[in-house]
């Protein structure tokens, strides 16, 4: 049974982990010399929000090639975003099949590069130039 706790909890950390991240991106796509909006990701609301949101991040993956910026960013935001649905994959795929902890360790593993990503992107930030 305390194998079965530990699994729920760690399933909960990374979903919210996950959903941080998510909202965090929102942040950096909204500072892209275009930016792009991208809607809320709110599992709970209805059957079609996740989908739409989904739908919405894959296609910042095209909006990213028409971005000004540098090819090493263009490629650390589609890395970034391919991460970041590699863990969102992996966490539905462990609700819906159970407890294995390889699903989870490498969802956790996902989450950490989309932190990397996120590092590599914020230390090419202009502002910082400035300073």
């Amino acid at each position: 049974m305390a194998d079965h706790d530990n699994y729920r909890e760690r399933l909960v950390a990374l979903m919210e982990g996950l959903l941080g991240l998510y909202a965090y991106m929102q942040g950096l796509f909204e500072e892209l010399p275009l930016p792009v909006t991208l809607r809320d990701f709110e599992p709970a609301d209805d059957e079609d929000t996740p989908s739409q949101a989904l739908l919405a991040l894959n296609r910042v993956r095209q909006l990213i090639e028409d971005e000004p910026i540098s090819e090493r960013d263009k490629r650390a935001f589609e890395h970034l975003i391919l991460d970041w649905f590699t863990a969102y994959e992996l966490l539905v795929i462990t609700r819906l099949a159970g407890p294995a902890p390889w699903r989870l360790d490498a969802a956790e593993f996902s989450l950490n590069r989309v932190i990397t990503w996120i590092e590599v992107i914020e230390e090419d930030d202009p502002d910082d130039d400035e300073s």
